[in-house]
């Protein structure tokens, strides 16, 4: 290590000092930035060899400065020397040796029955074609010969059909009114976020919408991961002053919040604020469970 490097102090190091500092231990990191236990332990020993290539070290080596509050740009700026270089060429050269292969396996002569194969969807679609024009013409002979005698019965049954119209229309302006009332009851229905019990972790959304829209805002950089009903829905790290618009699936039932910074965050849902932190704990990684009713 040149002894410019010393004078600034080991990467791995100033890592290190700055996840202690920020209060995470490694379990946390791997947790936020999903980089795996071994990897975060090889970057602070500065064991890169230890890691899957070149490109890696410094992709992790910048998520893991971006999660402790330091600039992961400027830091492989700053390192650049002590930090493996990343190869472009041996990427191409990959794609230049699957690129021969592909095209020759296109330019493989056709069977017979690979020709078949190849005209099969054409056939079934002109033979489907073929059936719908033969229903249409058949319906439109039989509604040719059911003129006649539906013409003869038209005068008698124009009264009962105004008749039945003018039902049919006061049953449908009942109808509206009724769901229009049921709509305006539904609408004066007050949403509420309120704790389990004791719970500083488990939450409740009552009368949500549908589709619940929910935002979030950092003042500081924090990673933060939003899963519904046991799928991921979105994941990612906000900047200073950064904020993050979602809308949670149709009829979602359960949403788990991942905060790797719960200080520096705050949540609204349908424009109401979650206070998901009601006991002012400093614990700066939380998780959070929502129930919607």
């Amino acid at each position: 290590m040149s002894e410019n490097s010393e004078e600034k102090g080991a990467i791995g190091a100033r890592l290190k000092a700055a996840r202690i500092a920020k209060g995470l231990t490694i379990d946390d990191l791997q947790q936020i930035t999903k980089i795996q236990k071994r990897y975060l332990i090889a970057i602070e020993d500065e064991k890169f060899d230890e890691l899957p290539g070149d490109f890696y070290v410094r992709a992790f080596v910048k998520q893991y400065a971006d999660t402790v509050d330091l600039d992961g740009n400027a830091l492989l700026e700053e390192y650049h020397d002590e930090l493996p270089e990343t190869h472009a060429e041996a990427y191409v050269q990959n794609v230049d040796d699957v690129q021969p292969t592909r095209s020759a396996s296109r330019e493989q002569p056709t069977t017979a029955a690979g020709k078949v194969r190849n005209y099969l969807p054409t056939i079934i679609v002109t033979a489907i074609v073929v059936i719908i024009l033969l229903f249409i013409w058949l319906m439109a002979v039989r509604t040719h010969t059911n003129s006649s005698s539906a013409t003869a019965t038209s005068s008698t049954s124009v009264e009962v059909s105004s008749s039945k119209q003018s039902s049919s229309s006061a049953r449908s302006k009942a109808s509206s009114k009724k769901a229009a009332s049921t709509s305006a009851k539904k609408g004066t229905k007050k949403q509420t976020i309120k704790a389990d019990g004791d719970s500083d972790t488990a939450y409740t959304l009552t009368n949500g919408t549908d589709k619940n829209k929910v935002v979030i805002k950092s003042t500081k950089a924090a990673w933060t991961s939003v899963t519904t009903d046991g799928s991921q829905t979105w994941q990612g790290t906000l900047t200073a002053n950064g904020s993050h618009e979602l809308t949670l699936p149709s009829n979602a039932a359960t949403v788990k919040f991942q905060f790797g910074n719960a200080t520096a965050t705050s949540v609204t849902i349908n424009g109401k604020t979650f206070n998901f932190n009601p006991k002012n704990s400093t614990s700066q990684v939380r998780t959070i469970t929502l129930t919607i009713k």
